[in-house]
């Protein structure tokens, strides 16, 4: 009995560490550099949806997954790849902005979360803005 005790607790020892991430580094951040964080989209129409295309390398030394893309309002829309981005290769984060019914100056956030590859439980983030003037289509019809 007392042996089989002893083998049962050492099987479960095993299936823990086979179950602990490579690795236990909390203070992670992502390696990612960016092209540029901030697009200014300049003077633009009102209707049309004026998108950016944000680029990054994964500068690190393991895999690493964009795990969310959250925007500060509903008029901007992030779109992110959603498989993992190896070391030294590139990936894009998508942002469009809505100006229907938006006239005037904006600024808007987008915050992206990266996680490692290999532990999930890594995390960091990284804001990315866009700015720009949207033309009102009032103030166009008044300069025909």
């Amino acid at each position: 009995m007392k042996n089989m005790f002893a083998f049962l607790l050492m099987m479960g020892s095993l299936t823990l560490s086979a179950q602990a991430p490579a690795t236990t580094d909390l203070n992670w951040t992502p390696t990612v550099k960016f092209e540029k964080t901030t697009h200014d989209f300049g003077v633009i129409p009102e209707g049309p949806k004026a998108t950016y295309e944000f680029t990054f390398t994964n500068t690190g030394r393991e895999p690493i997954v964009v795990g969310n893309a959250q925007a500060g309002c509903g008029c901007t829309t992030p779109e992110w790849p959603k498989e993992p981005i190896a070391p030294g290769k590139t990936g894009k984060i998508t942002v469009g902005y809505n100006s229907e019914g938006r006239p005037g100056q904006f600024t808007k956030d987008v915050t992206v979360t990266f996680s490692s590859g290999v532990n999930r439980d890594k995390t960091g983030t990284t804001k990315l803005t866009i700015t720009g003037n949207v033309t009102g289509k009032a103030a166009d019809s008044q300069k025909k």
